[in-house]
């Protein structure tokens, strides 16, 4: 304990000293505290914030014992003085205003807190505690991280708020989100290996995907970044997906209904299937007797497979919409009469054309494309767009130039992030 002893009023802690060689401490007769330096009787007032050549920013702290606990609550009170300490005076009907208008500033502030903040068993931060703490800068995003979707977007609506960001720099930070997206787009496509891992292998890391195959990362990159999908896939907007449906009538002991990938809802419902980039969309080589004429390249029976779980998904979906309730992305049952099902329409999204029959003069992969747009273009139910396609109507979107109608053969192709 210290005796009561009356501050001086030349004493002034510098915040940018160390704040190891102070402490807040009671005094004897536990009616009031001081700011101490250790192993000294020299006290201070409170503390340079800004020491300018001409005026300094300071903060004087009084404590006053808080009637409901036993404790005291800082009163801080910020002023400018010049270099005698003189408190700096202005004309009333324009008062000075203090204001952290950088980083610096704003930094010394909350060194200031985070001292206070050190005394918890003497001082009383009340509800300044409750609404603020003194992280470090990754001690927050990886707070950030741990939040949920809802409550990451009410913060940063509260940040947007508060920075008073205009709509013109809001629409850039969205757009250089998105640039930061189609590179992911477009490393997962190539799917290089860097160090001895591919960007699907680390990608499946970093979310912690336990599930088997390459297929179930693209569905989760889609479904996190399904813009992608609302505006590329279909002339009509798409503004809602749900995801990993369950489409179809179960057994008799309540299993086997077939489950979707996306379940895409404008004013009608819209049905999306995947694959993978690397699933290939023809045969690999051409025989005689594997049933393709002399101007067809055979499909996969990959490709073929997937035409038909579209086909199938299609019509468990007609039926059972009838029956059944469906939840939306929010557990809330879809209004199927808002959102109504008329011979349902599937998108097939599979392959990468650039990569396994790229328009070229090669006698192969000509064959090969003209054959996949006629088989595409006569089906009336299933659009069909492959994964590099995708990317290319995505990379549009977000960029103003043209993509260089190379891009995947040429080495120098790079994102602009």
């Amino acid at each position: 304990m210290i005796n009561a002893v009356s501050t001086s009023f030349e004493n002034y802690f510098n915040i940018s000293d160390d704040f190891s060689t102070i402490e807040i401490k009671e005094n004897n007769e536990k009616n009031n505290c001081f700011i101490q330096q250790i192993g000294s009787t020299k006290f201070y007032k409170g503390f340079i914030l800004l020491d300018n050549p001409q005026v300094k920013t300071v903060c004087e702290v009084q404590f006053y014992k808080s009637k409901v606990l036993d404790k005291y609550i800082p009163r801080p009170t910020f002023r400018k003085v010049n270099k005698e300490n003189v408190v700096v005076e202005r004309d009333s009907k324009k008062p000075v205003i203090i204001g952290f208008n950088d980083s610096t500033e704003a930094e010394c502030f909350w060194r200031l807190i985070g001292f206070l903040n050190q005394f918890k068993e003497t001082i009383d931060l009340s509800e300044f505690s409750k609404s603020y703490k003194v992280i470090h800068k990754e001690g927050y995003f990886i707070e950030f991280e741990s939040k949920t979707e809802k409550e990451k977007i009410a913060d940063l609506i509260e940040l947007i708020k508060a920075s008073n960001i205009s709509e013109k720099n809001l629409k850039e930070v969205v757009l250089n989100t998105r640039k930061k997206i189609i590179n992911k787009f477009y490393k997962l496509l190539k799917n290089e290996p860097t160090k001895g891992s591919t960007p699907i292998e680390i990608y499946r890391t970093f979310f912690k995907i336990k599930t088997d195959g390459d297929e179930i990362v693209w569905h989760h990159f889609l479904k996190e970044h399904d813009w992608i999908l609302g505006l590329n896939v279909d002339i009509k907007f798409i503004r809602e997906f749900v995801h990993q449906v369950d489409l179809g009538i179960t057994n008799t002991k309540g299993t086997g209904s077939p489950e979707g990938d996306i379940l895409g809802i404008s004013n009608y419902t819209i049905l999306i299937e995947l694959k993978t980039a690397a699933t290939n969309i023809f045969k690999l080589v051409k025989k005689s007797g594997d049933g393709s004429r002399a101007n067809t390249w055979a499909f996969s029976p990959d490709f073929i497979n997937g035409i038909s779980q579209c086909l199938g998904q299609k019509f468990d979906w007609d039926i059972s919409h009838l029956s059944k309730s469906f939840l939306d992305s929010d557990k809330k049952i879809i209004n199927q009469i808002e959102n109504r099902t008329l011979d349902t329409k599937i998108v097939f999204i599979i392959g990468n054309r650039n990569h396994e029959f790229p328009h070229n003069t090669d006698p192969n992969c000509i064959l090969k494309s003209e054959t996949f747009e006629r088989f595409r273009r006569n089906r009336r139910n299933i659009d069909i767009i492959t994964f590099d396609e995708l990317f290319e109507r995505a990379y549009h979107i977000v960029f103003e130039e043209k993509i260089d109608k190379n891009w995947w053969n040429n080495a120098d192709f790079k994102i602009e992030i």
